[in-house]
């Protein structure tokens, strides 16, 4: 299951937790980004590398050139704390991916750059 990401923003700012406390890691789907639709997928470990299930993942994407461009999203959790999204990337550039998980008193963020040639 993926969801599409749409161009909402959402202004939140999320208690910063010490960075052990979750561990992400972004892949994506095709491996290389291109300009169009990409799946970005997460994989998601709380601080005993355990898989972290159960979570709400949101998902923006902001190009880091061009005001304006914004994508928002929840990831579908997928199995063994994999949360996918699939993200239309309208131009190529760099992109700030940020990814926020919220679980009973969790509340983390971490933020990614994409590079899409």
């Amino acid at each position: 299951l993926s969801v599409l990401i749409t161009a909402c923003s959402k202004a939140t700012t999320p208690q910063q937790l010490p960075s052990e406390t979750v561990n992400i890691t972004l892949n994506t789907d095709p491996r290389t980004p291109v300009v169009g639709n990409n799946e970005l997928i997460f994989d998601i470990q709380d601080a005993n590398g355990q898989p972290l299930l159960g979570a709400k993942v949101e998902i923006s994407a902001d190009h880091t050139d061009m005001s304006g461009m914004i994508m928002s999203g929840l990831a579908t959790e997928q199995e063994n704390g994999k949360y996918a999204i699939t993200a239309d990337f309208s131009m190529s550039g760099t992109w700030k991916i940020t990814v926020t998980v919220q679980k009973d008193n969790l509340d983390f963020k971490k933020d990614f750059q994409m590079t899409i040639p």
